[in-house]
Protein backbone atom coordinates (compact mmCIF):
# COMPACT_ATOMS: atom_id res chain seq x y z
CA UNK A 1 0.00 0.00 0.00
CA UNK A 2 2.97 2.54 0.95
CA UNK A 3 4.50 1.63 -2.53
CA UNK A 4 1.33 2.49 -4.17
CA UNK A 5 1.34 5.97 -2.36
CA UNK A 6 4.32 6.75 -3.44
CA UNK A 7 3.00 6.73 -7.44
CA UNK A 8 1.31 10.29 -6.27
CA UNK A 9 4.71 10.97 -4.59
CA UNK A 10 6.93 14.07 -6.49
CA UNK A 11 9.93 16.45 -5.38
CA UNK A 12 7.27 19.40 -4.27
CA UNK A 13 5.39 16.59 -2.68
CA UNK A 14 7.28 13.87 -0.99
CA UNK A 15 5.64 10.93 0.58
CA UNK A 16 6.29 11.44 4.32
CA UNK A 17 5.99 9.13 7.51
CA UNK A 18 1.86 7.39 8.14
CA UNK A 19 0.81 8.56 11.09
CA UNK A 20 -2.80 7.21 10.41
CA UNK A 21 -1.48 4.00 10.57
CA UNK A 22 1.38 4.10 13.35
CA UNK A 23 1.46 2.08 16.36
CA UNK A 24 1.18 4.33 19.32
CA UNK A 25 4.69 4.18 21.99
CA UNK A 26 4.29 4.71 25.65
CA UNK A 27 6.35 5.64 28.06
CA UNK A 28 5.58 5.67 32.18
CA UNK A 29 7.55 8.28 33.71
CA UNK A 30 7.26 7.71 36.92
CA UNK A 31 3.40 7.94 37.10
CA UNK A 32 3.52 10.43 34.20
CA UNK A 33 2.37 8.83 31.12
CA UNK A 34 4.17 9.48 27.67
CA UNK A 35 1.93 8.18 25.16
CA UNK A 36 2.71 9.38 20.58
CA UNK A 37 2.26 7.69 17.27
CA UNK A 38 5.49 6.60 16.05
CA UNK A 39 5.65 5.05 12.61
CA UNK A 40 8.20 2.31 11.57
CA UNK A 41 11.53 3.36 11.64
CA UNK A 42 13.24 3.80 8.14
CA UNK A 43 16.60 4.88 8.80
CA UNK A 44 20.07 2.92 7.93
CA UNK A 45 21.10 3.59 11.76
CA UNK A 46 19.60 1.40 14.55
CA UNK A 47 16.42 2.17 16.18
CA UNK A 48 16.28 2.53 19.57
CA UNK A 49 13.96 2.26 22.54
CA UNK A 50 14.08 2.37 26.68
CA UNK A 51 11.75 0.08 28.28
CA UNK A 52 8.25 1.26 29.00
CA UNK A 53 9.14 2.19 32.77
CA UNK A 54 11.43 4.43 33.99
CA UNK A 55 12.05 5.56 37.18
CA UNK A 56 12.89 9.51 36.97
CA UNK A 57 14.76 9.65 40.01
CA UNK A 58 17.06 6.96 39.35
CA UNK A 59 20.40 8.73 38.45
CA UNK A 60 22.35 5.89 37.31
CA UNK A 61 19.99 5.93 33.96
CA UNK A 62 21.28 8.90 33.11
CA UNK A 63 23.99 10.30 31.10
CA UNK A 64 26.09 13.23 32.94
CA UNK A 65 26.71 16.29 31.12
CA UNK A 66 30.31 16.97 30.83
CA UNK A 67 29.83 20.66 30.30
CA UNK A 68 29.29 22.55 33.83
CA UNK A 69 27.26 19.33 35.51
CA UNK A 70 24.17 21.21 35.39
CA UNK A 71 21.99 17.82 34.28
CA UNK A 72 21.88 14.81 32.59
CA UNK A 73 20.42 13.13 29.98
CA UNK A 74 18.09 9.62 29.04
CA UNK A 75 17.46 9.00 25.19
CA UNK A 76 14.24 7.59 25.39
CA UNK A 77 13.48 6.49 21.78
CA UNK A 78 15.60 7.09 18.59
CA UNK A 79 14.10 6.87 15.13
CA UNK A 80 13.79 8.53 11.60
CA UNK A 81 11.68 8.55 8.39
CA UNK A 82 12.63 8.73 4.78
CA UNK A 83 10.74 11.40 2.30
CA UNK A 84 9.93 9.61 -0.63
CA UNK A 85 9.92 10.55 -4.48
CA UNK A 86 8.26 8.43 -7.22
CA UNK A 87 9.32 5.09 -7.32
CA UNK A 88 11.03 5.54 -10.58
CA UNK A 89 12.04 9.15 -9.36
CA UNK A 90 15.32 9.44 -7.25
CA UNK A 91 14.50 7.57 -4.24
CA UNK A 92 14.16 9.49 -0.67
CA UNK A 93 14.53 12.94 -0.86
CA UNK A 94 15.02 13.64 2.46
CA UNK A 95 15.28 11.85 5.66
CA UNK A 96 13.86 13.08 9.54
CA UNK A 97 15.22 11.56 12.97
CA UNK A 98 13.61 11.96 15.62
CA UNK A 99 14.90 11.51 19.21
CA UNK A 100 12.94 11.78 22.89
CA UNK A 101 15.14 12.90 25.56
CA UNK A 102 14.50 12.94 29.13
CA UNK A 103 16.41 15.88 31.21
CA UNK A 104 17.15 15.99 34.55
CA UNK A 105 18.60 18.82 36.27
CA UNK A 106 21.35 18.10 38.56
CA UNK A 107 21.10 18.37 42.00
CA UNK A 108 24.00 20.35 42.85
CA UNK A 109 22.57 23.05 39.91
CA UNK A 110 20.76 25.50 41.98
CA UNK A 111 20.82 28.63 39.77
CA UNK A 112 17.19 28.10 39.41
CA UNK A 113 14.60 26.94 41.20
CA UNK A 114 11.92 24.97 38.89
CA UNK A 115 11.64 24.06 35.66
CA UNK A 116 7.69 24.14 36.32
CA UNK A 117 8.20 28.40 36.34
CA UNK A 118 8.60 29.23 32.31
CA UNK A 119 11.15 32.25 32.67
CA UNK A 120 13.51 29.44 34.84
CA UNK A 121 12.88 26.99 31.92
CA UNK A 122 13.97 29.77 29.48
CA UNK A 123 16.88 30.36 31.53
CA UNK A 124 17.51 26.50 31.85
CA UNK A 125 17.45 26.14 28.03
CA UNK A 126 20.33 28.95 27.04
CA UNK A 127 22.31 27.55 29.93
CA UNK A 128 21.80 23.98 28.41
CA UNK A 129 22.67 25.29 24.62
CA UNK A 130 25.01 27.53 25.84
CA UNK A 131 27.31 24.53 27.25
CA UNK A 132 26.56 22.35 24.44
CA UNK A 133 26.87 24.39 21.55
CA UNK A 134 28.61 26.92 22.73
CA UNK A 135 31.38 25.01 23.63
CA UNK A 136 31.27 22.86 20.20
CA UNK A 137 31.78 26.13 18.35
CA UNK A 138 34.77 27.11 20.88
CA UNK A 139 36.41 23.23 20.50
CA UNK A 140 36.54 24.32 16.60
CA UNK A 141 38.92 27.69 17.04
CA UNK A 142 40.84 25.69 19.82
CA UNK A 143 41.69 22.68 17.54
CA UNK A 144 41.91 24.40 13.83
CA UNK A 145 44.56 21.54 13.10
CA UNK A 146 41.70 18.76 13.28
CA UNK A 147 39.55 20.54 10.81
CA UNK A 148 40.46 19.91 7.12
CA UNK A 149 39.58 23.65 6.34
CA UNK A 150 40.21 27.16 8.10
CA UNK A 151 37.61 27.68 10.34
CA UNK A 152 35.05 30.48 9.44
CA UNK A 153 32.51 31.17 12.01
CA UNK A 154 30.12 32.30 9.36
CA UNK A 155 30.19 28.91 7.84
CA UNK A 156 30.93 26.98 10.39
CA UNK A 157 29.84 27.93 13.43
CA UNK A 158 26.53 26.18 14.97
CA UNK A 159 23.61 28.79 15.32
CA UNK A 160 21.61 28.26 18.68
CA UNK A 161 19.67 30.18 20.80
CA UNK A 162 21.38 32.70 22.87
CA UNK A 163 18.31 35.53 24.03
CA UNK A 164 14.99 34.79 25.37
CA UNK A 165 13.28 36.05 22.67
CA UNK A 166 15.31 32.74 20.29
CA UNK A 167 13.36 30.54 22.01
CA UNK A 168 9.77 30.38 21.29
CA UNK A 169 6.98 29.72 23.63
CA UNK A 170 3.09 28.01 22.87
CA UNK A 171 0.68 26.80 25.73
CA UNK A 172 -1.15 23.83 24.50
CA UNK A 173 -3.71 22.39 26.36
CA UNK A 174 -2.42 24.11 29.76
CA UNK A 175 0.79 22.60 28.97
CA UNK A 176 3.83 25.11 27.93
CA UNK A 177 5.88 24.08 25.30
CA UNK A 178 9.34 25.89 24.08
CA UNK A 179 10.91 25.40 21.07
CA UNK A 180 14.06 26.50 18.87
CA UNK A 181 16.23 25.91 15.80
CA UNK A 182 20.42 24.62 16.19
CA UNK A 183 21.75 24.53 12.75
CA UNK A 184 24.78 25.17 10.40
CA UNK A 185 24.88 26.78 7.36
CA UNK A 186 24.57 24.15 4.69
CA UNK A 187 24.19 21.60 7.17
CA UNK A 188 21.53 19.89 9.35
CA UNK A 189 19.01 21.54 10.79
CA UNK A 190 17.06 20.40 14.05
CA UNK A 191 14.43 21.65 15.58
CA UNK A 192 13.82 20.85 19.30
CA UNK A 193 10.65 21.17 21.82
CA UNK A 194 11.07 21.27 25.91
CA UNK A 195 8.10 20.54 28.11
CA UNK A 196 8.89 20.73 31.58
CA UNK A 197 7.14 17.43 33.61
CA UNK A 198 8.63 18.34 37.08
CA UNK A 199 10.89 21.05 38.85
CA UNK A 200 13.68 18.86 38.03
CA UNK A 201 12.89 17.13 35.01
CA UNK A 202 11.67 17.77 31.39
CA UNK A 203 11.25 16.12 28.18
CA UNK A 204 12.99 17.37 24.66
CA UNK A 205 11.97 16.21 21.22
CA UNK A 206 14.59 16.90 18.69
CA UNK A 207 13.47 16.82 15.08
CA UNK A 208 16.68 16.69 12.79
CA UNK A 209 16.15 17.51 9.07
CA UNK A 210 18.99 16.05 6.73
Amino acid sequence: MRWLKRLKASKMNPLGPDFSSAPWVEFNLSGKKLRFLCPTHEMSGPFKKRSELVNLYQDDLYRKWTKNNTGMSLSLISTGWKFWDRPMGEGALAYLNFEVRLNRRDPHYREIDSLLNPEEMVQWLLTYNKNMWGEFNKGLLAHPERQAMPVDPERGFWRYPKAGNDIKRVCVNGVNWFSYVVDMPNRARERVWHTAITEDHELAFDFETL
